[in-house]
């Protein structure tokens, strides 16, 4: 009896554990710390990973450009990442200018909260409730993954206003 007991606890606790965001510190492009979970707090936020010498990131940051404005008065912002390390970080500043980028711009040079993810594409998105409950995950992008984006950005806002 207790076993049965013990195993539907455990069972129970382990689907009710949702995945968090790490709470890490990232410096921006101005080496100024920023702690992630302050960035993401109170807001939907769509984290992209990206690095300046991955073709589909330059196509999809256009699209990330957009989201950021149009859902930006809906409490969503899109937050990039960039995982270049420390010979290649130098092109970021250039990248962000060229693609007219208007949204926070954080370096994990280290790829160490990248690496909670267990990914090695790239891009590779998530999004992220006012808490920092993941409720999404998204890898690569290929036309059209933005309307995904989109869906799954409205799913969210739709959820908070039931609740």
């Amino acid at each position: 009896m207790y076993r049965i007991i013990g195993l539907l606890l455990i069972v129970s606790l382990s689907i009710g554990q949702q995945k968090q965001l790490p709470q890490v510190k990232l410096k921006d492009m101005k080496n100024k710390t920023h702690s992630l979970d302050k960035i993401v707090d109170g807001k939907y936020s769509l984290i992209n990973f990206w690095a300046t010498y991955c073709v589909p990131c330059r196509k999809e940051m256009k699209h990330l450009n957009r989201i950021n404005k149009t859902y930006a008065d809906q409490n969503v912002q899109v937050v990039g990442i960039s995982i270049d390390d420390s010979r290649t970080v130098g092109r970021v500043k250039s990248m962000v200018k060229s693609q007219k980028l208007k949204y926070t711009i954080l370096l994990d040079t280290e790829q160490k909260l990248y690496k909670n993810f267990n990914t090695t594409a790239m891009p590779f998105s998530i999004l992220v409730d006012p808490s920092g409950k993941i409720l999404w995950e998204h890898t690569g992008y290929l036309p059209g993954d933005e309307a995904q984006m989109e869906l799954e950005i409205k799913k969210a806002l739709a959820s908070q206003k039931k609740s």
